[in-house]
């Protein structure tokens, strides 16, 4: 149990992220400072500046939020009680809707990678965003490498369970940096990137043999149990006070997506 100062020092953190977060969404990454934050929250510099030590370390560790956020959702999904695809299924869909739910963490994510921040920070803030990324990549390896314990993927020769895990994480990497780059995706259908490559990735799977193939089995029925499953981990709103779902099989637009 926190004592009441450790709680104070908790909770002034908070804030300050809370401030960060706000001027970073709305101004941009060059209106965010350390002073600025402490100006707004009617903190001294110092007592800011003791909490973060530079701005770097500030927008790293709202980061981090995000990154301890889309873990938890996808260690949720990694316990459904299910054959390994159906929980592979999970992480997809546990996904999509994280990003529909929290497009702003992506935001943050990509203005991190953008601006080169963690070069700035120290050894141990870039280890904890590091360790984050190896868990949620050790979540998708473990549910590969069971398919293959079990019988259910029969891998090619030379390929890898790391190989395949590697190949969805590139999908989703790659769907996360085409929501948030400037190509007109809606004007071409494309509703939610995450979405597609998510779907894609399924459809990968019976490429590789992963049984059952979507022809065997009513992955739809899956994902409304998957869904049920996630309901504590998005049982929550977006910042902008919608709810959102996403579902792998029905591609909603973003308007449509708010008023489930």
């Amino acid at each position: 149990m926190l004592s009441g100062k450790e709680r104070e020092v908790q909770q002034r953190e908070q804030l300050f992220l809370d401030v960060a977060r706000k001027i970073l969404l709305e101004e941009g990454y060059p209106e965010v400072s350390v002073s600025r934050v402490a100006e707004l929250t009617g903190f001294s510099r110092g007592t800011a500046y003791l909490q973060f030590g530079s701005k770097e370390e500030l927008i790293t560790a709202l980061g981090l939020q995000c990154r301890r956020r889309l873990l938890g959702v996808i260690e949720r999904a990694a316990r459904f009680d299910g054959r390994p695809r159906e929980r592979m299924l999970a992480i997809g869909e546990a996904i999509v809707q994280y990003v529909g739910l929290y497009p702003n963490d992506q935001r943050i994510l990509k203005i991190i990678d953008s601006e080169l921040i963690l070069a700035k920070v120290g050894d141990e803030r870039r280890a904890e965003m590091n360790d984050h990324d190896v868990r949620m990549f050790a979540l998708v390896l473990e549910i590969i490498s069971e398919a293959v314990d079990v019988g259910d993927l029969v891998l090619r020769a030379g390929a890898t369970p790391e190989g395949l895990c590697l190949a969805f994480w590139m999908m989703m990497d790659g769907a996360f940096a085409a929501g948030m780059g400037s190509a007109p995706l809606e004007d071409v259908g494309i509703a939610n990137p995450v979405a597609e490559a998510v779907r894609s990735s399924h459809y990968l799977l019976d490429g590789y043999g992963w049984r059952p193939l979507s022809q065997e089995w009513d992955y739809e029925a899956t994902a409304t149990r998957i869904r049920a499953h996630l309901t504590h981990a998005f049982n929550a709103a977006d910042s902008d006070g919608h709810s959102v779902s996403y579902s792998l099989f029905q591609t909603a637009t973003k308007e449509e997506a708010r008023d489930v």
